[in-house]
């Protein structure tokens, strides 16, 4: 949530409209299919980055330590820490460049138990940092031949490590246009950085692709109300969510489905209204019948306190 174009505002979120599991991080799913209203006090509790001479810029992650926000801030490839009372500004820890604590493109930051990881996509690496900002290692990702841009999708509580990267198969390219979905493969990395074992795949998002003239394809924007997925550490395992399917698939980190979970009164799917077929119309090339039909039951996921919570659109 923001305020103004460069500053991150924290609300008071007053409840939520949610589905969740496994928060304790002991395997047991916590009361799935929570139903409540939901809104965003309109006065903020703290206000931080309106400074004109040291503003916010790409925010990709925030988490609260006790009094303590600290801010991923990929425009600076540093970690900022602010006192949540106050909004003060306190201290920043890395930057930009190549050393220990420094990234080429930090690009996420999560915690987990009395650790922070961050992520450098561009160097493969993982830097662990305790919850006052010290560095306390890094670990190099291993490239995963053939497959391109390894993304940190989470890190276990043995330290280990899950990691997604995109495969394009260059045999297969769109002999019309329509909207086709990334093939994300999942890896386990030891705490090494070593490719432990192969987790399989899920598809990503729905993305417009054509044939071009070099018969190969070109890759263009993702589909309005387009199918989409998210990945992600949960207790012992991972989950893999499909934003048009109601339920949560959960696997244990050898990859095996564990369970599934959703919420306690069954999503109906709600066709798209005519109204918002209008945003369809940089796609007159796609047969209708290629188009989303429906909107998807989920958005982005959100991770509060190591909660993680799946918010219906």
């Amino acid at each position: 949530m923001t305020s103004v174009q460069r500053s991150f505002a924290i609300g008071a979120m007053v409840s939520l409209q949610t589905v969740y599991g496994d928060i304790g991080g002991d395997g047991g799913t916590q009361s799935a299919g929570v139903q409540q209203d939901a809104w965003i006090d309109t006065v903020p509790l703290v206000v931080i980055g309106d400074d004109p001479q040291d503003p916010l810029h790409r925010v990709i992650g925030a988490v609260l330590v006790g009094d303590t926000l600290i801010v991923a801030q990929a425009s600076s490839s540093a970690l900022r820490f602010y006192d949540q009372r106050t909004g003060d500004f306190l201290r920043r820890v890395g930057g930009t460049g190549e050393g220990p604590g420094e990234y080429k493109k930090l690009s996420s930051l999560q915690r987990v138990g009395e650790r922070l990881y961050t992520y450098d996509v561009l160097s493969r690496r993982v830097t662990a940092w305790d919850l006052s900002g010290a560095p306390k290692g890094t670990v190099n990702i291993e490239y995963w031949a053939p497959y391109r841009i390894p993304q940190l999708v989470g890190v276990f509580a043995d330290g280990s490590f899950l990691i997604a990267a995109k495969y394009r198969n260059y045999d297969d390219p769109a002999r019309s246009p329509m909207f086709r979905r990334d093939v994300m493969v999942l890896g386990r990395y030891g705490t090494n950085g070593i490719l432990v074992d192969s987790l399989g795949y899920y598809l990503g998002a729905e993305r417009y692709v054509a044939p071009n003239e070099r018969g190969g394809q070109t890759h263009g924007q993702s589909a309005p109300f387009g199918r989409g997925s998210l990945a992600g550490v949960i207790g012992g395992g991972y989950y893999i969510l499909d934003n048009k399917v109601a339920m949560i698939s959960v696997f244990d980190t050898a990859g095996s489905l564990v369970r599934e979970f959703g919420p306690d009164t069954p999503l109906e799917p709600v066709r798209i209204s005519r109204e918002d077929r209008g945003r369809f119309s940089g796609f007159d090339d796609i047969a209708a019948d290629g188009l989303p039909q429906f909107y998807p039951f989920y958005g982005d996921n959100v991770f509060v306190d190591g909660a993680t919570f799946w918010i219906p659109d």
